[in-house]
């Protein structure tokens, strides 16, 4: 008899799990930009009345880049009884208008854009060299992993560590002073 009961519990959780799962859908938004140094980040989307509000951040990568019109893309899940609202896309951060289909906006417009609406998506804060100050080695390397961003070490106790004289400004170098990161630059 226990052997049966063991059988049906494995078997049904598998189909417990997937009733428990809420089913999500991709957002996408994609823009024209000037060259390929830019990038495109959905930030939040929000509900407001019957429409949702894709608020994204155009940011120009540091570094040397040829102009040429070049397409910035991002894209985030969303609970799928989101996903057929009809949507109005706002890029912050930008002055040109190359294509259809968004408004560029200043944070302050956007603010009053979003009074009495309510938050579907928030991104994750974005990183800069102050997130990784105080944090271990380990911690440094794993948080700069866990969001995509390279990073090495380049200095141990004041004693300059062997690294590449290839300049890559998403890069961050941390400079370790009793296991802890004390200084981040990037390149």
């Amino acid at each position: 008899m226990k052997t049966i009961f063991c059988c049906c519990v494995v078997v049904l959780s598998p189909l417990a799990h997937a009733a428990e799962t809420p089913k999500i859908n991709p957002v996408t938004v994609s823009i024209d930009v000037p060259s390929p140094a830019w990038s495109l980040n959905i930030t939040s989307i929000h509900k407001k009345g019957n429409k949702l509000l894709v608020v994204c951040n155009a940011l120009q990568k540091e570094g040397m880049s040829a102009a040429m019109l070049s397409k910035a893309t991002d894209s985030v899940l969303i609970p799928s009884k989101f996903a057929q609202l009809p949507r109005d896309v706002y890029v912050i951060g930008q002055k040109w208008n190359y294509s259809d289909g968004y408004k560029a906006v200043t944070r302050k417009e956007m603010d009053t854009l979003l009074m009495d609406s309510t938050t579907v998506y928030t991104a994750k804060k974005m990183l800069t060299e102050k997130s990784f100050i105080g944090l271990s080695v380990k911690e440094a390397h794993a948080l700069a992993k866990e969001n995509k961003i390279p990073s090495r070490v380049v200095e141990i106790d004041g004693e300059p560590q062997p690294s590449t004289m290839d300049i890559r400004p998403e890069r961050f170098n941390f400079a370790i002073k009793k296991g802890k990161v004390t200084r981040v630059t990037k390149g």
